[in-house]
């Protein structure tokens, strides 16, 4: 990993290496390392962890992430979403080559060298285990930031967007997706969608460069038909249910890639599955033109 300075995710008060962890000077509050990586999550949201491993479908994530590159590609060829608008490769491909570049929200996927993987669950490639609403870093750390999928699972969405505003760099750019047309997926919590209004009320405290579609109907009907038809053939048993959820995305979720059609319609953003956004840090948004948009 990068070598960063850290600060108190409160306070923003510098902490200094101290044993196995790190230590607010100012407080004397420590941090320990978990599994070897820098954990600045308070003690209330620890247990949030078990939680997560103690339900079927996401012990069964959590079991496959062992694994990132199998994970990647279960993701590709099962998930319900077909990204057809910006995507996190090709938005990275925008920024300089060495360009630092925060993942909040990580989970297994690593993009660059030069990424800096935070969680809330120390997943193999997690650099940093943290809260997104209280980031470990100075003010202005970073180049780009990306936050994929993580949005609707947080109870305070819009603290997360300010928090990577806070440690961008001025002008620095931020992708960011949220479901719009989606069933609920508990990861373990699942408490939002945004139609591309809202994503924008989001948004608002900084500046927008683009923002579209990242999928389409075609994703968010095969989310809606899977959670449909696992209901009808569960018979009301929660444990039916989470198998019957993912068995079916076997047969059913190849339909996304219909989207490659269907969800580059400009009207597809009345039903798609989610969007994407890209924002820009004030104060240097001049920096963020030449990004592509898909938009229409």
């Amino acid at each position: 990993m990068t070598d960063l300075s850290f600060v108190h995710p409160r306070t923003h008060q510098p902490l200094e290496r101290s044993g196995d962890g790190y230590r607010c000077p100012a407080t004397g509050e420590t941090f320990p390392l978990q599994m070897g990586v820098p954990c600045f999550l308070p003690l209330a949201l620890r247990h949030r962890a078990e939680e997560e491993r103690g339900d079927f479908v996401n012990a069964v994530k959590t079991l496959l992430r062992r694994s990132p590159l199998l994970y990647r590609w279960l993701i590709y060829l099962i998930s319900p979403v077909c990204y057809v608008g910006m995507t996190a490769p090709r938005f990275l491909r925008s920024l300089p080559v060495d360009a630092l570049v925060l993942n909040v929200g990580s989970g297994v996927h690593r993009y660059t060298t030069t990424m800096v993987n935070l969680d809330m669950y120390p997943y193999s490639g997690v650099d940093v285990v943290a809260d997104a609403t209280a980031l470990p870093f100075p003010d202005n750390t970073f180049d780009g930031a990306l936050c994929e999928c993580l949005l609707e699972h947080v109870t305070r969405p819009e603290l997360v967007v300010r928090e990577i505003l806070r440690v961008l760099k001025p002008g620095g750019r931020v992708y960011i997706t949220v479901p719009f047309v989606y069933a609920f997926h508990a990861c373990p919590h699942d408490y939002y969608r945004w139609s591309i209004m809202g994503v924008r009320e989001l948004c608002r405290e900084g500046d927008i460069v683009d923002v579209a579609s990242r999928s389409g109907p075609t994703s968010a009907l095969v989310s809606q038909l899977v959670t449909w038809l696992a209901i009808v053939l569960s018979f009301g048993s929660e444990r039916l249910y989470n198998v019957w959820s993912m068995i079916l995305l076997v047969p059913i979720a190849p339909l996304k890639f219909f989207d490659h059609i269907f969800g580059r319609f400009p009207t597809a953003l009345h039903g798609t599955e989610g969007f994407y956004v890209i924002m820009a840090k004030r104060g240097g948004a001049e920096e963020a033109e030449g990004i592509e948009s898909t938009e229409e």
